[in-house]
């Protein structure tokens, strides 16, 4: 069974939009020929990286939401890995949305009625063991 997924991956900041399009569509072919399916393909433009990687100083985020088996995933880390115009990439598993039982969504959970009790502090010797520098142990 096929689970969802999303990759963010920044790509090379060089070359014209049409190039950009090419290796989007590189990133693509490999999800599809793995018996994926690509749901969206988001590009969040180019900016700036928090630092060098490699000689790129800038690339171009590209988002793409996707399904495929679970045991295709490795390898399309490994192609992914191979494509010299990604930069850097992030494959997270998808979760799927709760909306009505999820506190970000809006909803404020399974139990409506019952509110968030407060977490009392710790008090006595371990509290004070865990506040204390690491070299004074």
């Amino acid at each position: 069974m096929s689970r969802a997924y999303e990759a963010l991956v920044i790509l090379k900041a060089t070359g014209t939009e049409a190039e950009l399009a090419h290796v989007v569509k590189q990133l693509e072919d490999p999800i599809k020929k793995l018996g994926g399916a690509v749901e969206s393909s988001v590009n969040w433009g180019r900016r700036r990286l928090a630092y060098r990687v490699g000689r790129q100083s800038e690339g171009y985020y590209q988002l793409v939401q996707f399904q495929v088996l679970p045991s295709q995933v490795n390898e399309l880390k490994r192609l992914f890995r191979l494509n010299e115009s990604i930069v850097r990439f992030l494959i997270l598993n998808r979760a799927t949305p709760q909306a009505a039982s999820s506190p970000a969504a809006g909803g404020t959970g399974q139990n409506a009625s019952q509110e968030a009790e407060p977490v009392a502090p710790e008090t006595g010797a371990a509290a004070s063991s865990r506040l204390a520098h690491p070299g004074d142990r």
